[in-house]
């Protein structure tokens, strides 16, 4: 029995949709929380390094379970239990606890929906980009609706909502089909699947992305903070973040008809290029709004392009039956090692900096991964 892609669509739309609470106003609640600059971004990382280790992890004892649906509804119910401790803690190492808990079994879900829905898709990655847009609408409609949300009641509102959430994707995750993915018999077997790492392309893949995540370090952990010192409310900072993951919508929507223009290659190094410029100008110009409305439509290539044209990467650089564990380690590597850089280097610079330098340097991070994709990708484009 096959997946419906309308329930994988479902999947993304309320997996992102949590994302969006996370992301833009998970920062506001722990500075809401009395933490500091430092002790948020170190929260922040310790979230990111969770992420380095439970994909793979997970990967690893797929063999435990009759498939990844099966491994999907335990990591959701079990993310719902973690969570819900954040309702009776509110200390430093509290929540870090919590944060670790949860984070563990949410880290494992998305990779393996990736597996299964490109494989339900015939790995067809343009099928796929309009599915996954999916979660990016998800994600409008989170931070606009949470924005206004937050503007009306206090930010201690955002965890449950975000319960809520993690109880529809467990849900959603249970009324899926029991299916299982097709796997060699060699899946599984560390040595062969780790001595692919050592290929220059692929090294270069992974060292860009964490480059890349690691630029968006100061965004997911101090952008919502930015704004509110800067005299944004809750609402606008909701249309502000809103305006970027639109533009990704666009993107993922019409990038099936374009990306022939250009090599994949092309397609990253200019991404990188402009996610350099956009977080360079972001420090500079946070007090004009128009502004920043343009800057964030660059994320349609910060994030859509380099999203789609990495799930092609991934595509091309592992054999079949290794797709599993190249998506865990795709995710790990980039939102774990990249995010957890970025959000624990950005928190201990925030205060001696300020804004507009660590921006900058996060810019520098971006282009310093420009490079990378120059110098050890090939330039595929098909």
């Amino acid at each position: 029995m096959t997946v419906s892609p309308s329930r994988f669509a479902l999947f993304y739309a309320l997996y992102f949709a949590l994302l969006g609470c996370i992301a833009p106003y998970w920062g506001l609640y722990l500075h809401d929380l009395s933490f500091s600059p430092a002790e948020i971004g170190s929260l922040m990382a310790l979230f990111g390094v969770v992420r380095i280790l439970a994909p793979n992890m997970w990967a690893s004892q797929a063999e435990r379970f009759r498939g990844p649906v099966q491994m999907v509804r335990y990591a959701g119910l079990l993310t719902l239990i973690c969570f819900s401790l954040i309702f009776i803690t509110q200390s430093f190492v509290g929540v870090a606890m919590v944060m670790l808990a949860y984070g563990f079994f949410w880290a494992a879900m998305l990779p393996q929906y990736e597996v299964l829905c490109l494989h339900a898709l015939g790995n067809q990655v343009d099928k796929y980009s309009r599915v996954r847009l999916w979660g990016s609408i998800g994600f409008v409609v989170s931070v606009t609706a949470l924005g206004m949300l937050l503007n009306a009641f206090e930010v201690g509102v955002l965890p449950i909502v975000m319960w809520i959430l993690m109880m529809l994707i467990t849900v959603n995750s249970w009324l899926m089909p029991d299916v299982s993915h097709p796997r060699s018999p060699s899946e599984g077997g560390g040595e062969s699947f780790w001595r692919y790492l050592f290929r220059p392309a692929i090294v270069g893949f992974i060292l860009l992305n964490v480059l890349l995540q690691l630029s968006f370090g100061p965004y997911y952990t101090f952008f919502s903070i930015y704004l509110d010192e800067a005299g944004y409310s809750a609402a606008m900072t909701g249309v502000i973040w809103a305006v970027g993951v639109i533009a990704e919508v666009v993107l993922f929507w019409q990038f099936g008809r374009i990306m022939h223009l250009l090599s994949w290659r092309a397609w990253v190094i200019v991404s990188l290029v402009l996610t350099a410029l956009r977080w360079l100008l972001t420090g500079v110009l946070i007090d004009s709004l128009p502004s920043l409305f343009i800057l964030q439509i660059l994320h349609a290539f910060s994030f859509g392009v380099m999203h789609a044209v990495s799930m092609r990467y991934v595509q091309k650089l592992f054999p079949d039956h290794f797709h599993g564990r190249a998506q865990a380690l795709y995710s790990s590597v980039s939102f774990g090692v990249g995010g957890a850089l970025g959000a624990w280097i950005s928190g201990l610079l925030w205060e001696p900096m300020g804004g507009t330098l660590v921006f900058a340097l996060a810019g520098a991070a971006s282009l310093a991964g420009a490079v990378v994709a120059w110098l050890t990708l090939s330039p595929v484009k098909r």
